[in-house]
């Protein structure tokens, strides 16, 4: 990955210029070493960049669309040097929860995004799951995240607030007891949470 962590050191001062990106709540990253769920709202292509760039002293490995893997070179460069790895929407994938749960064995920070998809409107969707199963396999705990501009749209030069929550235990998430998880109460919590930054900082 020595390639991709290059070009986010030498890109990323410039990308945080260019988007005037702003970060709040940096402290609230867990230090190194700590397996963290990155889960945030998702408005543009340009989020898992500015997450990326926001704090690059700790990586973010993606869980990205399938879709975007297609091309060999780009495959490449998003699995190899960006550490981001595919889900087929839609489609049960199973092994997706694995190579996520290895990522945060290795004590490493999990991005996805719990929508699922970009919202057109800027408005929270309806949250999936997957973020709140990962969560409960792997005993991680959450850290919400959201990315906040005006309208909700990504635009040159027009000031973007990376903004990053307290962290959110398995215990609060109700995800210790097997027996009475309810991955939608801990979707919809981690989505109420991602909102509450929105609120705040919009």
């Amino acid at each position: 990955m020595w390639l991709g962590r290059t070009l986010i050191h030498i890109l990323g001062p410039i990308i945080r210029l260019f988007m005037r990106v702003r970060v709040v709540g940096a402290e609230n990253i867990p230090p190194q070493g700590e397996p963290i769920i990155l889960c945030s709202n998702h408005i543009s292509n340009w989020d898992p960049v500015l997450l990326i760039v926001a704090h690059p002293k700790r990586h973010v490995h993606f869980m990205a669309k399938a879709e975007l893997f297609c091309n060999p070179l780009f495959s490449w460069f998003l699995g190899k040097q960006l550490g981001a790895f595919p889900v087929r929407r839609g489609k049960g994938d199973t092994g997706v929860i694995d190579t996520a749960s290895h990522i945060l064995e290795e004590g490493k920070i999990m991005g996805i995004f719990p929508e699922g998809t970009r919202s057109k409107t800027g408005k929270l969707l309806s949250p999936k799951s997957g973020a709140a199963l990962i969560a409960a396999r792997t005993g991680a705990s959450v850290l919400p995240a959201a990315v906040v501009t005006k309208n909700q749209k990504i635009r040159p030069f027009k000031r973007v607030t990376v903004v990053y929550g307290t962290p959110i235990t398995p215990q609060e998430l109700q995800l210790v007891d097997v027996e009475k998880t309810n991955l939608h109460f801990a979707a919809r919590h981690i989505m109420q949470r991602i909102g509450e930054l929105i609120e705040a900082h919009g």
